[in-house]
């Protein structure tokens, strides 16, 4: 049965999934090119910098056919924190210099062909490659502004939440006359580029549109012919923007993280929640892991170290953030994301079909929740039968929560601020919901003391 993907709009041929791989069937008047390309001495190093791995399929007498791994899960840029938009933004132009020898060039530069491999960026749309035209310096470079350089900015001057906001809004991402109007009047001294790259060619346009002469303004503009030393500078240049953009996490941030981190490596150190988390995953082994409000990723970085893979998620972009960096330092085989577990990204794209939600694409053998269910109740107002639904989702077999008291000083810290009645929030109420999700239940005492584990098994 073929579980057709969104590419199936690629003109260069069809994609779809069969037996938990990508298929491509490739349109016969684009064999040679792609085929010349596979045959590479070189083809290797490609793959280890990012593309796609790909081979070809040996079907006699049918389509060219080519295979590729199917990447779970998929990720989409605006779940990505900023440090993981710029590594995507710089994998795409460095794919693009080092296909430069061989006078190819990528026709499409959007984050929406990249997914996330745990810390690792792969460009999986493999029929973006084309040859190179002589007139054109690079045919993507509008998109790739609006959808990596616009973005970046947003995220720098604002928040990440409005960049991964509008990305969500539109896969076309932001406009050129949209960035002059967002971005602050001290962004053209804080990155001199911004005059070349956006304000000059808008007033261009807009002058011409004003004259009357926008229609002429492509018969003005001469011809011209591109060298790859040319396309070599011009590449260099964009990458050389796009890495003054800065996106990371002070370094008093990622000092004190490291502190707060270190416990979740050392065994001996365990306190009895980490001791009897880990217990439960060496026990069980869960293939895959996903951590729901993951936080600073303690927890993902115990599950990935016994084996799991994982993916990690919280809505502070600061601690997924911290989180990535570290992953991507140890090569951890954790995926960290932005997301909110009572609003989590929806189905969405084409006919709200093309994208698929995030419970859907993180569900796991086993889920991780811990430290939340108080932030959930309290804060949030969500009742036990809600929240249990809700994690319950996310955990094909197994769930690991925790509840804490009222009487905890995190939850009287939430209880500041609110005066409802809380009566209902007892650890028998909360193993009563759990209990209409899963067939077993079962408690342990966490820690700090008070606090209780709870394994929930299918």
């Amino acid at each position: 049965m073929k579980n057709q993907l969104s590419a199936e709009r690629d003109p260069v041929g069809e994609t779809y999934i069969k037996d938990s791989t990508v298929v491509r069937e490739i349109h016969p008047e684009f064999k040679d090119f792609f085929l010349s390309f596979l045959r590479e001495p070189d083809l290797e190093a490609f793959f280890n910098q990012g593309l796609i791995e790909t081979h070809i399929v040996d079907q006699p007498g049918k389509k060219f056919t080519l295979q590729h791994p199917l990447i779970c899960p998929i990720n989409y840029a605006y779940e990505w924190p900023l440090p993981m938009l710029k590594e995507a933004a710089l994998l795409a132009l460095d794919l693009n210099l080092s296909l430069l020898p061989k006078n190819i060039i990528l026709k499409d530069a959007t984050p929406w062909n990249i997914v996330f491999q745990n810390t690792h960026p792969i460009w999986v749309d493999f029929t973006s490659l084309m040859p190179q035209e002589v007139d054109l310096i690079w045919v993507a470079y509008d998109q790739f502004c609006r959808t990596f350089l616009f973005p970046l900015l947003i995220g720098y001057f604002f928040i990440g939440r409005v960049e991964r906001a509008l990305l969500l809004e539109s896969q076309n991402g932001i406009s050129p006359q949209e960035i002059t109007k967002l971005l602050p009047p001290t962004a053209k001294f804080k990155f001199n580029w911004l005059n070349n790259r956006v304000y000059l060619p808008k007033f261009a346009i807009d002058l011409a549109r004003k004259s009357g002469s926008e229609k002429d303004l492509a018969r003005r503009i001469k011809p011209s012919s591109y060298t790859n030393a040319d396309r070599k500078k011009f590449f260099e240049s964009l990458r050389k923007d796009v890495n003054s953009i800065p996106v990371g996490s002070a370094s008093s941030d990622w000092s004190k993280y490291y502190a707060d981190i270190n416990s979740f490596f050392n065994t001996s150190a365990f306190n009895p929640k980490q001791q009897k988390v880990a217990e439960l995953i060496e026990k069980y082994q869960p293939k895959t892991v996903v951590d729901i409000g993951c936080n600073q990723g303690g927890y993902s970085i115990l599950a990935a170290l016994r084996g799991s893979r994982v993916t990690a998620f919280d809505n502070d972009e600061d601690s997924v953030s911290l989180l990535y960096q570290l992953a991507k330092e140890k090569d951890l085989s954790i995926l960290p994301l932005i997301g909110d577990v009572l609003y989590p990204a929806p189905q969405c794209g084409w006919r709200a079909q093309e994208f698929p939600s995030a419970p859907v694409r993180f569900c796991s053998q086993m889920a991780l929740a811990l430290a939340l269910v108080h932030h959930l109740a309290i804060t949030q107002i969500q009742t036990f039968d809600r929240i249990a639904l809700t994690l319950s989702e996310y955990a094909e077999k197994w769930l690991i929560t925790e509840f804490v008291p009222l009487n905890d000083p995190r939850s009287q810290e939430l209880l500041l601020t609110n005066r409802r009645d809380m009566s209902w929030y007892t650890l028998d109420g909360f193993l009563t919901a759990l209990k209409k999700e899963f067939g077993k239940v079962s408690t342990f005492p966490s820690f700090p003391e008070g606090r209780m584990l709870c394994f929930c098994e299918r």
